[in-house]
């Protein structure tokens, strides 16, 4: 039986590649990667790089929309000084609007209370308190004006969060108590 197919650009990468660029996607996260890991995306107003109407879902499965979409965000990603999305594998096509790009890729970070432990190195070699993996969907519309013709209009996170709250225990950043409170929530 023949299945419905569409193209798609699949790739296995090691951390940001140069050659990723030469797909639209890659070539715009590229530059959103490093806006909002090293840069001043978290600073500037979010519409900079997502839609007005932006949807995220965390990893609890949980979803926002527009400025409560951007906080909860910028809320998952508090208790980090810095952190880096080391991309290992991605699939892109082509939807109605512009793109959709499901990918994987390790997170780096450290944490805001500094402490001692086993430190994860990335490809670059820097080395940092935790490493969680993670996959995200994102869709990107095709807008006019926006940075390479792109905007970010959905993202949801899939991560294995163990690492993170463990980190976060050992640290004494939460409780046992705060970990059972929220789960309860």
């Amino acid at each position: 039986m023949a299945y419905p197919t569409q193209p798609a650009y699949i790739v296995t990468c090691a951390g940001w590649e140069e050659r990723l660029k030469e797909h639209p996607v890659f070539d715009w996260m590229t530059d959103h990667e490093a806006a909002f890991d090293f840069g001043s995306a978290k600073t500037e107003p979010y519409t900079n790089w997502f839609t007005a109407d932006f949807t995220f879902a965390d990893p609890s499965g949980a979803s926002f929309t527009g400025e409560a979409a951007w906080a909860k965000l910028l809320e998952t990603y508090a208790p980090l000084s810095a952190h880096f999305h080391e991309p290992f594998f991605g699939v892109v096509f082509e939807n109605e609007k512009g793109y959709e790009l499901f990918g994987c890729a390790k997170i780096f970070a450290n944490l805001l209370v500094p402490g001692e432990g086993d430190k994860k190195t990335d490809g670059k070699g820097r080395e940092w308190d935790v490493e969680v993996p993670g996959a995200f969907h994102f869709t990107y519309v095709k807008e006019e004006g926006a940075h390479k013709g792109l905007r970010l209009s959905a993202e949801k996170l899939y991560a294995d969060g163990l690492p993170m709250v463990s980190a976060l225990l050992k640290r004494g950043m939460i409780s046992g108590e705060d970990l059972v409170k929220k789960l309860s929530a």
